[in-house]
């Protein structure tokens, strides 16, 4: 028997019921999910033409020619997005050296989460979907003190739909769609589990789950698919809301001079100097509900949540929304239309080719009609009789369908335009000879995009910031961050906590530290190996490569490891080829100079003489 919930936590459900179903029935959420279902047909050629045109071809009996054109622009363009992947690091606000070892951590823990949660992926995934639909998704949670990335399909999310800023960033809820096997349902939420009765779900194994039903239709009901009332199917719709809920917070300075916001009284008095320098503010929290139809399965804050959080754990990257109805379109939008009709013409061009129209002067042969001599003439092996007084011409139509092949060669030439990615970017040859001439028309065709990759990277710091955030505020201590310096490999314990005293002391504390976020573009190099190799043919290829490997502080800011190792063994190498070549010439030893610059005992090269 089930539980009665208290008067709290019935609220919270019936709250969280009455966000989806607001969502679901706005104008704009039915639009975008019209519109997203046209857009990833389009996407995938499955739904590239009009009803009309496949009545028309069915009558005429051929079948439609889908030349999938769009996908082409879509995924060259997420290529370049593959090519110069992003990565986030942060750095210290402060002048501190400490800070800035404590901001260096950070970095590399940073590289480690996007690494092992395969961010960079998962992000060109979400890249993909904004082109195709205008809008991509991930969510960015913490469990058992680990950081995790997802990617969300953005036909899974129902943002708040009276937002109508560019990149959804004034949100008041958001709402998120599981589909879950029963056992997983009883897994992670055993009481809840308990009071479900799963055996009146007539469930089976069947061809089409209830996702796939979902996406083709406009609205989700939260009950069709969590009772019997439903169809047979094999998962049940588990719903998260996330929305924001006036709350009290503490806010001060710490210990360390640095400020610090939190809800929990205890951590404000534990962080400040005194109780006299702890002040009350009003703010927002993030509270976060999950149910399977009229079941309650959890009702908490969001985990690591903090004053006036200004994100959701749902980051979105936005293409453009239009500007009535606030939907969001992407980069496919402005090539449907040609896209459609570039399809009937290549149709239109194979049917006149293979046809041809006849004239007749007087009347046919008796018995026989004019559609069933138009029948005969579609067999190339055809023979038609006429009377002795009956003229005929027959001419070809394959002069029609050049010309649709031609109005077809236009389109390509406006997709172009229209979606600013031209030949080069294509790997089309054009008439651009020169790599530099070739390199400028590549990059303008980005420009012609910047709005999507500017858009891209500021979602990228959306992104950083919520996990700072998160590993800021969750107060977890002992986090171990490896840091390779140039002599070793580091190990830093941020957050360390030691009992001095009868009280826990924090080291190397994180938790207010101030640090700003920047990113830097980096090649996708599959292992670290790469980046070395590469960083090393980039070096060598220079023609001052020997000179420059003397120094091993360049090296270091080059990003090259142990750069002293590197550096003597040069000095070495040009020492022993100095001698050969002393040698050779028969002049005995090299002869050892003062001036060279690092006291390296090197001769001073050919040329350089007069300068001393």
């Amino acid at each position: 028997m089930a539980l009665p919930l208290s008067k709290t936590r019935q609220d919270a459900l019936l709250k969280a019921q009455e966000y989806f179903q607001t969502a679901n029935l706005h104008p704009s959420a039915q639009e975008f999910r019209s519109k997203c279902i046209s857009d990833y047909g389009f996407y995938d050629g499955t739904d590239q033409w009009m009803p009309t045109d496949l009545n028309t071809l069915k009558e005429r009996g051929q079948l439609p020619i889908t030349v999938n054109i769009c996908k082409g622009f879509i995924d060259n363009l997420s290529g370049v997005e593959i090519q110069s992947r992003y990565r986030t690091a942060c750095r210290s606000d402060s002048y501190n050296e400490m800070d800035d070892r404590l901001a260096d951590a950070l970095t590399h823990l940073l590289f480690f989460i996007q690494e092992n949660q395969e961010i960079p992926y998962q992000g060109s995934l979400k890249f993909r979907d904004s082109l195709v639909c205008g809008v991509g998704w991930s969510q960015i949670c913490q469990e058992g003190g680990k950081t995790y990335y997802d990617y969300v399909h953005p036909f899974n999310v129902i943002p708040d739909p009276d937002d109508l800023s560019p990149q959804y960033a004034s949100m008041k809820y958001i709402c998120r769609k599981y589909w879950m096997l029963p056992d997983m349902v009883r897994n992670r939420w055993p009481q809840a589990g308990q009071e479900i009765d799963f055996t009146e779900f007539p469930f089976y194994d069947g061809v089409f789950s209830p996702e796939i039903m979902d996406r083709s239709s406009t609205y989700t009901s939260y009950g069709s698919f969590g009772t019997p009332l439903g169809v047979n199917q094999s998962r049940v719709l588990v719903v998260e809301v996330q929305y924001k809920v006036p709350h009290k917070y503490y806010h001060g300075i710490d210990q360390n001079g640095r400020f610090f916001e939190t809800f929990d009284i205890e951590v404000a008095e534990d962080l400040a100097n005194s109780t006299g320098d702890i002040e009350e503010g009003k703010g927002h929290r993030i509270m976060r509900t999950l149910f399977l139809d009229n079941t309650l399965l959890e009702h908490a804050p969001l985990d690591a949540s903090f004053p006036n959080q200004k994100d959701f754990s749902y980051i979105p990257v936005v293409f453009q929304r239009r500007f009535r109805t606030g939907v969001p379109y992407g980069l496919l939008e402005s090539m449907k239309d040609i896209q459609r009709d570039c399809n009937v013409r290549v149709t239109k061009s194979v049917y006149a080719i293979n046809s041809s129209s006849i004239i007749f002067e007087g009347n046919p042969m008796p018995g026989r009609d004019i559609e069933g001599i138009r029948k005969e003439l579609k067999n190339s092996d055809s023979v038609i009789v006429l009377p002795k007084d009956s003229k005929f011409q027959i001419s070809s139509n394959s002069k029609l369908g050049e010309d649709q092949i031609r109005i077809v060669e236009l389109y390509l030439d406006l997709m172009q335009r229209v979606t600013g990615v031209y030949d080069e970017m294509l790997g089309i040859p054009t008439n651009a000879t020169s790599g530099v001439a070739q390199n400028i028309r590549q990059v303008n065709s980005v420009r012609n995009n910047v709005f999507a990759f500017d858009n891209f990277s500021a979602m990228k710091k959306r992104e950083a910031r919520f996990i700072l955030d998160m590993i800021q505020s969750s107060g977890a201590e002992n986090i171990a961050v490896e840091i390779l310096t140039p002599e070793e490999r580091e190990v830093l314990i941020l957050n360390l906590a030691r009992e001095i005293n009868g009280k826990t002391v924090i080291f190397n504390d994180i938790r207010n530290l101030p640090v700003s976020l920047y990113i830097e573009e980096v090649p996708d190099f599959r292992s670290s190996f790469d980046e070395q190799k590469a960083t090393f043919e980039a070096l060598l290829s220079n023609a001052h490569a020997q000179w420059l490997m003397l120094s091993p502080e360049l090296m270091r800011r080059l990003g090259v490891r142990n750069p002293e190792k590197i550096a003597a063994e040069m000095r070495q190498a040009l020492q022993e080829k100095t001698m050969m070549e002393q040698g050779v010439a028969g002049r005995g030893e090299p002869v050892q100079f003062r001036g060279v610059s690092g006291g390296n005992g090197l001769p001073i090269p050919a040329g350089m003489a007069g300068a001393q």
